[in-house]
Protein backbone atom coordinates (compact mmCIF):
# COMPACT_ATOMS: atom_id res chain seq x y z
CA UNK A 1 0.00 0.00 0.00
CA UNK A 2 1.21 3.65 -0.44
CA UNK A 3 -0.22 6.55 1.43
CA UNK A 4 -0.12 10.13 0.54
CA UNK A 5 -0.30 13.01 2.44
CA UNK A 6 1.49 15.67 0.53
CA UNK A 7 -1.82 16.73 -1.00
CA UNK A 8 -5.16 15.96 -0.91
CA UNK A 9 -4.99 12.31 1.04
CA UNK A 10 -4.41 9.48 -1.32
CA UNK A 11 -4.56 5.30 -0.19
CA UNK A 12 -3.06 3.38 -3.17
CA UNK A 13 -3.21 -0.46 -2.71
CA UNK A 14 -1.97 -1.24 -6.40
CA UNK A 15 -3.62 -0.04 -9.51
CA UNK A 16 -6.56 0.41 -6.69
CA UNK A 17 -7.70 3.32 -5.24
CA UNK A 18 -9.06 2.88 -1.74
CA UNK A 19 -8.98 6.17 0.48
CA UNK A 20 -12.05 6.92 2.38
CA UNK A 21 -14.77 9.09 1.31
CA UNK A 22 -16.81 9.62 4.90
CA UNK A 23 -14.74 13.31 5.91
CA UNK A 24 -14.18 12.20 9.19
CA UNK A 25 -12.86 8.84 8.25
CA UNK A 26 -9.97 10.63 6.39
CA UNK A 27 -9.68 12.90 9.27
CA UNK A 28 -9.14 9.83 11.30
CA UNK A 29 -6.37 7.76 8.80
CA UNK A 30 -4.20 11.23 8.36
CA UNK A 31 -4.03 11.63 12.28
CA UNK A 32 -2.43 7.84 12.67
CA UNK A 33 -0.65 8.02 9.63
CA UNK A 34 0.63 11.19 11.06
CA UNK A 35 1.73 9.94 14.39
CA UNK A 36 2.20 6.30 13.20
CA UNK A 37 3.91 3.97 16.11
CA UNK A 38 2.78 6.25 18.42
CA UNK A 39 -0.43 5.46 20.68
CA UNK A 40 -2.95 8.62 20.71
CA UNK A 41 -6.08 8.04 23.15
CA UNK A 42 -9.44 7.82 22.21
CA UNK A 43 -9.53 11.49 23.95
CA UNK A 44 -7.07 13.08 21.30
CA UNK A 45 -9.08 11.26 18.59
CA UNK A 46 -12.30 12.52 19.48
CA UNK A 47 -11.10 15.88 19.66
CA UNK A 48 -9.41 16.14 16.45
CA UNK A 49 -12.80 14.13 14.67
CA UNK A 50 -14.96 17.15 16.60
CA UNK A 51 -12.79 20.29 17.23
CA UNK A 52 -15.93 22.14 17.96
CA UNK A 53 -17.49 19.55 20.88
CA UNK A 54 -17.75 16.27 20.23
CA UNK A 55 -21.87 14.84 20.41
CA UNK A 56 -22.72 12.34 23.17
CA UNK A 57 -22.14 9.60 20.21
CA UNK A 58 -18.72 10.23 19.78
CA UNK A 59 -17.20 7.43 21.59
CA UNK A 60 -19.67 5.14 19.77
CA UNK A 61 -18.82 6.94 16.07
CA UNK A 62 -15.31 6.62 16.29
CA UNK A 63 -15.49 3.00 17.03
CA UNK A 64 -17.46 2.48 14.33
CA UNK A 65 -14.84 4.91 12.28
CA UNK A 66 -11.85 2.44 13.58
CA UNK A 67 -13.84 -0.74 12.45
CA UNK A 68 -14.20 1.08 8.68
CA UNK A 69 -10.56 1.68 8.43
CA UNK A 70 -9.64 -2.10 9.71
CA UNK A 71 -12.12 -3.14 7.10
CA UNK A 72 -10.16 -1.11 4.39
CA UNK A 73 -6.56 -2.07 5.59
CA UNK A 74 -7.64 -5.97 5.71
CA UNK A 75 -8.55 -5.67 2.48
CA UNK A 76 -5.21 -4.99 0.77
CA UNK A 77 -3.54 -7.43 -1.80
CA UNK A 78 -0.30 -5.76 -0.63
CA UNK A 79 1.50 -7.87 1.50
CA UNK A 80 2.69 -6.44 4.89
CA UNK A 81 -0.43 -4.09 5.25
CA UNK A 82 -0.61 -1.76 8.33
CA UNK A 83 -2.46 -2.92 10.86
CA UNK A 84 -5.19 -0.58 13.11
CA UNK A 85 -3.92 -1.68 17.24
CA UNK A 86 -6.03 -1.20 19.67
CA UNK A 87 -3.63 -0.19 23.00
CA UNK A 88 -4.63 1.75 25.96
CA UNK A 89 -5.71 4.49 25.85
CA UNK A 90 -6.21 4.80 22.35
CA UNK A 91 -5.26 3.65 18.98
CA UNK A 92 -2.10 3.55 16.41
CA UNK A 93 -0.88 2.15 13.26
CA UNK A 94 1.62 -0.03 12.01
CA UNK A 95 3.35 0.65 8.94
CA UNK A 96 6.26 0.27 6.72
CA UNK A 97 7.58 3.59 6.53
CA UNK A 98 8.35 3.52 2.94
CA UNK A 99 4.61 3.41 2.69
CA UNK A 100 3.99 7.36 3.55
CA UNK A 101 4.99 10.08 1.36
CA UNK A 102 5.74 12.18 4.25
CA UNK A 103 8.60 9.83 5.51
CA UNK A 104 10.37 9.52 2.11
CA UNK A 105 10.21 13.52 1.91
CA UNK A 106 11.99 13.70 5.13
CA UNK A 107 14.23 11.55 4.30
CA UNK A 108 15.30 13.12 0.61
CA UNK A 109 15.02 16.27 2.75
CA UNK A 110 17.86 15.40 5.02
CA UNK A 111 19.94 13.70 2.46
CA UNK A 112 19.65 16.69 0.58
CA UNK A 113 20.89 18.87 3.66
CA UNK A 114 23.89 16.58 4.29
CA UNK A 115 25.19 16.69 1.24
CA UNK A 116 24.70 20.37 0.93
CA UNK A 117 26.64 20.85 4.46
CA UNK A 118 29.88 19.17 2.88
CA UNK A 119 29.10 20.95 -0.16
CA UNK A 120 28.31 17.64 -2.14
CA UNK A 121 25.95 19.74 -4.19
CA UNK A 122 25.10 17.79 -7.14
CA UNK A 123 24.02 14.74 -4.85
CA UNK A 124 22.33 17.82 -2.83
CA UNK A 125 20.33 18.89 -5.72
CA UNK A 126 19.07 14.90 -6.21
CA UNK A 127 17.64 14.74 -2.94
CA UNK A 128 16.09 18.03 -3.08
CA UNK A 129 14.43 17.63 -6.49
CA UNK A 130 13.03 14.12 -5.33
CA UNK A 131 11.43 15.66 -2.19
CA UNK A 132 10.17 18.54 -4.31
CA UNK A 133 8.62 15.84 -6.82
CA UNK A 134 6.77 14.25 -3.91
CA UNK A 135 5.34 17.03 -2.92
CA UNK A 136 1.62 17.65 -4.83
CA UNK A 137 0.54 20.75 -2.96
CA UNK A 138 -0.25 21.63 0.60
CA UNK A 139 -0.14 18.39 2.90
CA UNK A 140 -3.84 17.65 3.77
CA UNK A 141 -5.00 20.87 2.41
CA UNK A 142 -8.92 20.11 3.31
CA UNK A 143 -8.43 17.86 6.97
CA UNK A 144 -7.16 20.66 9.14
CA UNK A 145 -10.01 20.83 11.47
CA UNK A 146 -7.60 19.57 14.67
CA UNK A 147 -4.49 20.07 16.02
CA UNK A 148 -2.91 16.48 15.50
CA UNK A 149 -3.06 17.03 12.20
CA UNK A 150 -2.19 20.78 12.20
CA UNK A 151 0.78 20.60 14.14
CA UNK A 152 2.46 18.11 11.58
CA UNK A 153 1.78 19.73 8.48
CA UNK A 154 2.41 23.53 9.85
CA UNK A 155 6.01 21.85 9.89
CA UNK A 156 5.83 20.38 6.48
CA UNK A 157 5.13 23.28 4.98
CA UNK A 158 8.24 25.03 7.08
CA UNK A 159 10.20 21.92 5.44
CA UNK A 160 9.11 22.90 2.24
CA UNK A 161 10.15 25.65 2.05
CA UNK A 162 13.53 25.15 2.81
CA UNK A 163 13.59 22.32 0.32
CA UNK A 164 12.47 24.69 -2.44
CA UNK A 165 15.18 27.34 -1.42
CA UNK A 166 17.66 24.73 -1.33
CA UNK A 167 16.68 23.49 -4.99
CA UNK A 168 16.34 26.39 -6.86
CA UNK A 169 19.43 27.50 -5.07
CA UNK A 170 21.45 24.81 -6.32
CA UNK A 171 19.50 25.17 -9.94
CA UNK A 172 20.83 28.43 -10.32
CA UNK A 173 24.41 27.91 -9.24
CA UNK A 174 24.85 24.77 -11.24
CA UNK A 175 22.18 24.79 -14.14
CA UNK A 176 23.17 25.93 -17.52
CA UNK A 177 19.47 27.46 -17.88
CA UNK A 178 17.81 29.42 -15.23
CA UNK A 179 14.87 30.65 -16.65
CA UNK A 180 12.55 28.36 -14.93
CA UNK A 181 13.96 28.97 -11.30
CA UNK A 182 13.25 32.41 -11.91
CA UNK A 183 9.53 31.67 -13.11
CA UNK A 184 9.50 29.74 -9.39
CA UNK A 185 11.62 32.56 -7.45
CA UNK A 186 9.14 35.44 -8.97
CA UNK A 187 6.32 33.03 -7.69
CA UNK A 188 7.60 32.77 -4.09
CA UNK A 189 8.54 36.08 -3.70
CA UNK A 190 4.72 37.04 -4.62
CA UNK A 191 3.51 34.77 -1.82
CA UNK A 192 6.46 35.90 0.82
CA UNK A 193 7.52 39.32 -0.26
CA UNK A 194 9.07 40.09 3.23
CA UNK A 195 11.39 36.98 2.55
CA UNK A 196 14.65 38.66 1.51
CA UNK A 197 16.69 35.26 0.87
CA UNK A 198 13.98 34.87 -1.70
CA UNK A 199 14.41 38.23 -3.14
CA UNK A 200 18.39 37.81 -2.93
CA UNK A 201 18.46 34.32 -4.86
CA UNK A 202 16.28 35.83 -7.68
CA UNK A 203 18.49 38.39 -7.90
CA UNK A 204 21.34 36.45 -8.59
CA UNK A 205 19.33 33.92 -11.06
CA UNK A 206 18.91 37.51 -13.08
CA UNK A 207 22.18 38.43 -12.35
CA UNK A 208 23.64 35.26 -13.59
CA UNK A 209 21.67 35.09 -16.68
CA UNK A 210 22.91 38.07 -17.60
CA UNK A 211 19.88 40.92 -16.17
CA UNK A 212 21.48 43.11 -14.35
CA UNK A 213 18.93 45.66 -14.84
CA UNK A 214 16.40 43.28 -13.74
CA UNK A 215 18.05 42.19 -10.44
CA UNK A 216 18.32 45.99 -9.43
CA UNK A 217 14.86 46.22 -9.92
CA UNK A 218 14.18 43.02 -7.76
CA UNK A 219 16.25 45.03 -4.99
CA UNK A 220 14.30 48.26 -5.31
CA UNK A 221 10.92 46.86 -5.11
CA UNK A 222 12.42 44.91 -2.13
CA UNK A 223 13.95 48.02 -0.27
CA UNK A 224 10.26 49.93 -1.28
CA UNK A 225 8.56 47.22 0.27
CA UNK A 226 10.34 46.67 3.49
CA UNK A 227 10.54 50.19 4.71
CA UNK A 228 6.71 50.96 3.56
CA UNK A 229 5.58 47.61 4.96
CA UNK A 230 7.84 47.22 7.78
CA UNK A 231 9.85 50.18 7.93
CA UNK A 232 12.74 48.69 8.12
CA UNK A 233 15.93 48.70 5.50
CA UNK A 234 16.93 45.13 3.61
CA UNK A 235 19.22 43.51 5.08
CA UNK A 236 23.16 42.42 5.46
CA UNK A 237 22.49 39.31 2.50
CA UNK A 238 20.55 41.26 0.47
CA UNK A 239 22.70 44.47 0.43
CA UNK A 240 25.98 41.86 -0.53
CA UNK A 241 23.93 40.78 -3.75
CA UNK A 242 22.84 44.50 -4.75
CA UNK A 243 27.09 45.26 -4.13
CA UNK A 244 28.39 42.16 -6.41
CA UNK A 245 25.10 42.92 -9.13
CA UNK A 246 26.36 47.08 -8.76
CA UNK A 247 30.03 45.79 -9.36
CA UNK A 248 29.17 43.15 -12.04
CA UNK A 249 31.63 40.78 -10.28
CA UNK A 250 30.16 36.91 -10.62
CA UNK A 251 33.31 35.79 -8.77
CA UNK A 252 31.97 37.28 -5.61
CA UNK A 253 28.77 35.24 -5.52
CA UNK A 254 30.95 32.84 -3.82
CA UNK A 255 31.34 34.54 -0.09
CA UNK A 256 27.45 35.14 -0.66
CA UNK A 257 25.55 33.26 1.91
CA UNK A 258 22.73 32.62 0.19
CA UNK A 259 24.29 30.07 -1.05
CA UNK A 260 23.37 27.92 2.09
CA UNK A 261 19.97 27.78 1.61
Amino acid sequence: MRFKLLGQLQVHDGDRILTPQAHKQRVLLASLLLHHHTVLSVESLIDELWPDGPPRTALQALRVYISQLRKMLMSSRTPGSPALIGEPPGYYLTIDDGMLDVVEFDRHRELARVAHDRQDLETALFHYRAAAHLWRSAPLVDLREGTLIQSVTSRLEESWMGVEVGRISLEVRLAGSRGEAIAQLRGLVARYPFNEHLRALLMIALFLSGRSGDALQVYRSARECLIDELGIEPGEDLRLVHQVVLDSDPAALDNVRMWTA
